[in-house]
């Protein structure tokens, strides 16, 4: 085994130890790793496709020295974020849906590569001029001598590499940097996976839940007893809706109501557990500041999406139930199917303070319990039994 290959082997390993899934700081590694091994890269650039909802694709480019790499000019910017790490640079931009078909991305190497089933790209830098990839000549103002691109073997994704040593890469370089290319995919594909793990199970099940599944806490019956406020709501005239609008146009009214709502709860501390067909189940655990705090938070997002429903004119209104409480979370059903929701009493309370709001033709109502630690002025519109549930129940409602 050759040196080079040894050392190959070691890093990898470690890599995997003190990177974990960062990408960010796998790509640094990477590059470390080549330039310590005789390899002396200036700008390696990574393009990865993922399983998102938001996001098509993941783009990291990695410089050998600091710098600011200036605006990123594609419209589909998702996020955005620069790391400095040992006097290097590297740029990673999370790209939305039609990334990869946009116009700069039809006119990189990585198209070519990817559209034409290349194994390999191979440009000497110093020997072009008006070369059809813009980054070539951008590269060879920059003092690049020799440009190579891979598609990533075993991943959906490509790799460029550029130096300016003045011979460019020599034969065993290439050789041992395809090597190399081939143990960072391993790395890159599991980081990947992890990322796609963890999102996709944030979109389907929420933020807290995901957090306990990924932590282990997949038993059935296994379950958390919390404490703070609980939104349920629902659509009003949804069935109504259902019949007169087509198909499209109904889901697509439906998801701008979500659209609408759902990142004002998330923005107030609370939690989406549930789409129950037009309701929307949410809470507002207690983090530490007491109940009052997650009522107030929770009082706040209703305020805030009743706002901004109205504002964006959203074709849906809804009816809102807030209680406050203890309640169960977690593992809920068989071994073969399983759900992470809450259970309890007072979920079932605030369930059946919403279905009153049609009755008392109000917006929002909420129990006693609630209006006392919500820290705003209530009214008093109802005192009444609730469906299946013991006693009667104080109703109230913003004044």
């Amino acid at each position: 085994m050759s040196e080079r290959l040894a050392r190959l082997i070691e890093w990898q390993a470690q890599c995997k130890r003190h990177s974990g899934y960062r990408i960010h700081a796998i790509v640094h590694g990477f590059c470390q790793f080549l330039t310590g091994s005789g390899l002396p890269v200036c700008r390696v650039t990574i393009a990865l496709a993922t399983l998102h909802p938001q996001i098509q694709a993941l783009r990291y480019v990695w410089y050998d020295d600091e710098r600011d790499p200036g605006p990123f000019p594609a419209p589909t910017l998702f996020h955005r974020d620069i790391h400095h790490i040992d006097g290097c640079t590297i740029d990673e931009a999370l790209m939305s849906h039609g990334a990869r078909g946009g116009p700069a991305y039809m006119r990189s190497p990585f198209y070519r590569l990817e559209q034409e089933g290349l194994e390999a790209l191979d440009f000497r830098l110093s020997e072009m001029t008006g070369n059809a990839f813009p980054i070539l000549d951008e590269l060879a103002a920059q003092g690049a001598t020799h440009y190579v691109a891979y598609p990533l073997p075993g991943a959906e994704g490509q790799i460029s590499v550029a130096t300016r040593a003045a011979d460019g890469f020599g034969a065993s370089d290439l050789q041992f940097l395809q090597q190399a290319i081939g143990s960072l995919a391993l790395l890159l594909d599991a980081a990947v996976k992890e990322l796609v793990l963890g999102t996709v199970l944030e979109c389907y099940v929420g933020g807290l839940p995901s957090r306990e599944i990924l932590r282990g806490n997949i038993r059935p019956g296994a379950m958390l007893d919390l404490s703070g406020a609980i939104w349920f709501s629902d659509i009003r005239g949804f069935s109504t809706h259902a019949q007169a609008l087509p198909p499209i146009e109904f889901i697509a009214s439906l998801n701008a109501y979500y659209e609408c709502v759902v990142p004002i709860i998330y923005r107030h501390g609370g939690e989406v557990l549930k789409f129950i067909g037009d309701a929307v189940l949410a809470i507002f655990a207690d983090r530490g500041d007491g109940d009052q705090d997650a009522c107030a938070r929770a009082l706040a997002a209703v305020q805030a999406s009743n706002k901004a429903l109205l504002d964006r004119r959203i074709a849906f209104d809804h009816g809102v139930g807030l209680h406050v409480g203890r309640f169960q979370f977690g593992n809920i059903g068989s071994l073969r199917r399983l759900d992470f929701t809450v259970i309890g009493n007072e979920v079932n309370v605030a369930a059946r303070i919403e279905a009153q709001c049609k009755v008392h033709r109000e917006r929002v109502l909420m129990s006693h319990a609630f209006s006392s630690q919500c820290g705003l002025p209530v009214r008093t519109v109802a005192r009444v039994p609730l469906k299946g549930i013991e006693g009667e129940f104080s109703l109230h409602a913003p004044t």
